[in-house]
C-alpha cells in the first residue's frame, strides 16, 4: 500500500494517510534440478569425488531452459603415506578439480514472455482506434537467451604443520565464463530501450591463500592470528566477436561516465571524457583558459578489485577474549558522482584554488603547444569539468583498508557452579566498520557506492552513508 500526505507528523500507518494507492503485484519463478554425486577413495589417501547436475530455469524459453553441467575432482593426501618420517606434518594433502556450473542470471520472472498493461497514452490500432494498451516494460524479451556458463579448473596444496598450530591453504585457478547474460542498448525505434543477450566469453585466473598461525600458547594465554588474500583477473575474450576493442555498455551514470565491457580488456571498465592532452601527456587548454576533452570516451580502468583480504587476531587471556579483524580491496577504480557535483558546487577543496585570485590559470598548453597563460573565472573553471562531462577529474583509487570489526568478550562458564541448569555464558562488546585506516577517495567510503548491482560496478553516486555499529552479544547455553 502506497500512503501519501500523511495527516499527523511521524505517523506512519496506513490510516494517517490521505491518498491510499493499492499496489498489487504476484511474481513467480522456478528452478527443477536433478543432482547425483558419487566417491571413491583408497586407504584414505587417494580420493576421486565426481557429480553431475542438470537445471531447468522457468525464466528462459522452453528450448533454452534446461542445463547439465558436471565436476570431477581429485585429491592426495600425503601426509598417510610419508608415516613417522616427517613427524612435524600434521596433515598434508594436493588437490585437482574440475567443475560446472550454470545460472540464469537472475533475469527475473517472466523475462523471456512479451505481454501487456494498461496505459495512459493511446496508441491507434489497425482499425484507426486510439486504444490504452502498451508493453510492460521496456526490455523486449529475447527467446534465445541461453544460460550462464561457468568452467573452472583449480589446483591446491594443503598443510598443517606442528600439531596443527601453523596451516597453509594455497589454490590457483583459470575460470571461463560464456554466454553470460547481459542488459544491451537496442534503437528506440523498436518501441523498447534494451534488451538481454548471451555477450560472450571472459576468463578469471588467480590465486587463493591462507595461513594460520597459533605464534604463543601457553596455559593462560593464547594468541591466534589468521590472514587470507585473493589475486583475481576478470578479461573479456568475447561479446559478439573477438575483435580488441569491440565494446558493450552495460550501465550508465547519472553525472555522465558508464561501464564497458571492452574485448581485451579487464571486465568492469569505467569509461568517460578525459583531459585531452598533447604528445608529451600536457593538458591542451582554449583560448578562454578552460580545459579540452577528449574527442571520445576513454578508458579508466575496472572498477573491480584485484586484491582481497584480511588479517584476524585473537588473543585469549583467562577468558578475556579479544579479537581485531582488519581488512582491504586493492586495484580497482571507481567514478565518484558525490564529489563530481562537489566540484560543480564549489564544495570539493580542490575549488579552492584561484578562489584569491578570482581566476584558474590550467597548467599545460595552449590549442598551438605554449604554455597556457589564459585565466579562467574561478566559477566557470569548475563548473566546465561537470558540464562538459569531463569525468577524469573524479577518477580515483577505489582501494582501501579498514578495521572491519572489534570484540571484547569475556567468558563466564568457568564460575557456574556444576549443578547449575546453565551450560555456558559469554557476554562480547563488539563493533563493526570501526574505522577507516588508508582510502584513495576524498569525502566518500569507497564502498558506499549507492547501486546494487553488477554492471554498474565502479559507478558512485550519493547513497546511504557507510555507519559503524556497537552492541552486546549475550550467549547462554543450557
Amino acid at each position: 500500500m502506497q500512503v501519501t500526505d500523511f495527516v499527523v507528523r511521524d505517523l506512519y500507518t496506513v490510516q494517517n494517510g490521505r491518498a491510499k494507492n493499492p499496489v498489487y503485484t504476484l511474481s513467480e519463478f522456478g528452478i527443477n534440478s536433478v543432482y547425483g554425486s558419487g566417491e571413491v577413495n583408497w586407504k584414505k589417501t587417494l580420493y576421486l569425488n565426481g557429480t553431475l547436475r542438470k537445471d531447468w530455469f522457468s525464466t528462459l524459453s522452453e528450448e533454452n531452459m534446461g542445463i547439465t553441467y558436471p565436476s570431477v575432482s581429485g585429491s592426495y593426501v600425503f601426509s598417510e603415506s610419508i608415516g613417522d618420517a616427517l613427524p612435524w606434518i600434521s596433515f598434508g594433502k594436493i588437490r585437482l578439480g574440475y567443475a560446472e556450473v550454470g545460472s540464469d542470471g537472475d533475469v527475473g520472472p517472466y523475462a523471456d514472455q512479451l505481454f501487456y498493461a494498461i496505459n495512459a497514452n493511446t496508441i491507434v490500432n489497425p482499425a484507426g482506434t486510439p486504444v490504452t494498451v502498451g508493453t510492460s516494460g521496456t526490455t523486449l524479451p529475447n527467446p534465445n537467451l541461453r544460460p550462464m556458463r561457468v568452467k573452472e579448473l583449480e589446483a591446491g596444496l594443503e598443510l598443517r604443520l606442528f600439531n596443527n598450530r601453523v596451516g597453509l591453504d594455497v589454490a590457483v585457478y583459470q575460470k571461463t565464463t560464456i554466454d553470460q547474460i547481459f542488459s544491451v542498448q537496442i534503437s528506440d525505434a523498436s518501441g523498447f530501450l534494451n534488451t538481454r543477450i548471451n555477450s560472450g566469453e571472459s576468463y578469471n585466473k588467480g590465486l587463493e591463500g591462507l595461513i594460520t598461525l597459533t605464534p604463543i600458547q601457553t596455559k593462560n594465554f593464547r594468541w591466534d592470528f589468521s590472514a587470507n588474500t585473493s589475486y583475481n583477473v576478470t578479461k573479456v575474450e568475447k561479446i559478439a566477436t573477438t575483435t580488441p576493442g569491440e565494446r558493450a555498455t552495460i550501465g550508465t551514470h547519472p553525472f555522465n561516465g558508464e561501464v564497458r565491457i571492452v574485448v581485451g580488456e579487464e571486465m568492469g571498465q569505467i569509461a568517460g571524457y578525459g583531459y585531452a592532452t598533447d604528445d608529451q601527456g600536457r593538458r591542451i587548454f582554449q583560448s578562454n583558459g578552460l580545459p579540452l576533452r577528449t574527442t571520445d570516451f576513454v578508458l579508466f580502468g575496472s572498477g573491480l578489485p584485484k586484491w582481497m583480504g584480511g588479517f584476524f587476531n585473537s588473543f585469549n587471556y583467562r577468558g578475556i577474549n579479544l579479537s581485531i579483524l582488519i581488512d582491504y580491496k586493492l586495484g580497482n577504480k571507481m567514478l565518484s558522482g558525490t564529489n563530481f557535483n562537489a566540484t560543480r558546487h564549489g564544495l570539493h577543496q580542490n575549488t579552492l584554488e584561484g578562489r584569491e585570485e578570482g581566476f584558474v590559470i590550467g597548467d599545460g598548453v595552449n590549442q598551438a603547444g605554449e604554455k597556457n597563460t589564459a585565466q579562467a573565472a574561478v566559477q566557470t573553471y569548475w563548473e566546465h569539468l561537470r558540464s562538459q562531462q569531463i569525468i577524469e577529474s573524479v577518477i580515483y583509487n577505489a582501494g582501501f583498508w579498514k578495521i572491519r570489526q572489534v570484540s571484547l568478550g569475556y567468558d563466564f562458564t568457568k564460575h557456574l557452579s556444576a549443578n547449575c541448569p546453565i551450560k555456558g555464558i559469554k557476554l562480547d562488546f563488539v563493533a563493526s566498520n570501526v574505522l577507516v585506516l588508508k582510502k584513495w577517495v576524498d569525502n566518500i567510503d569507497p564502498e558506499t557506492v549507492g547501486y546494487g548491482v553488477d554492471n554498474m560496478i565502479g559507478l558512485e553516486s550519493p547513497g546511504v552513508p557507510t555507519t559503524r555499529s556497537m552492541g552486546l552479544n549475550l550467549n547462554i547455553k543450557f
